[in-house]
């Protein structure tokens, strides 16, 4: 998904074939085309905000198997992936716009040591809309999370997808 290249806007989106509906609209869920496949069959939308809610709606109405699935194709923050070279474009910008790419060697050991008890206790990553925290938010809420229960933290972080998918939309499709 290009950054620079803003999707059509919502009427030509409606337009679109299933494959490139799918082609165009299934990189906003991090390695997860199966959601604009299955939102397809909900057009057409009125506005950018309902397709946002009919990709969501997908997530939501997905069993927890593909749920857990779509939360482990998202990147650790600053992890291997980040170390590799092998973020999609959009979670290197987002993860670039939180500093998550200029992190000391002690805050890079504090994040892989979190990510790593974060996914022990829950079974999937660390999942939060950086774009909307600071470092210093993004280092508070991992630690604050830890209370929560697997289920709680199961919604939270389908939320912070729901979030994530949101703004990717925000930026590419004309208002």
């Amino acid at each position: 998904m290009a950054e620079t290249t803003p999707l059509p806007g919502i009427d030509a989106i409606n337009a679109l074939d299933a494959g490139a509906f799918s082609r165009l609209l299934g990189p906003v869920y991090e390695h997860s085309p199966w959601i604009a496949e299955r939102a397809f069959a909900r057009r057409p939308f009125a506005t950018p905000r309902d397709l946002h809610l009919a990709l969501y709606g997908v997530v939501l109405a997905a069993t927890e198997a593909e749920q857990l699935a779509l939360l482990n194709a998202h990147p650790e923050l600053a992890g291997k992936e980040a170390e590799a070279g092998a973020l999609t474009a959009a979670s290197r910008q987002e993860q670039g716009s939180a500093g998550l790419d200029r992190l000391t060697r002690e805050e890079l050991a504090t994040l892989a040591n979190g990510n790593a008890r974060y996914r022990e206790r829950f079974g999937f990553p660390f999942i939060i809309a950086v774009r909307l925290h600071s470092r210093a938010s993004i280092f508070a809420a991992l630690e604050g999370r830890f209370h929560n229960t697997r289920a709680q933290e199961l919604q939270n972080a389908i939320a912070q997808v729901g979030e994530i998918a949101r703004l990717r939309l925000a930026a590419l499709i004309p208002s």
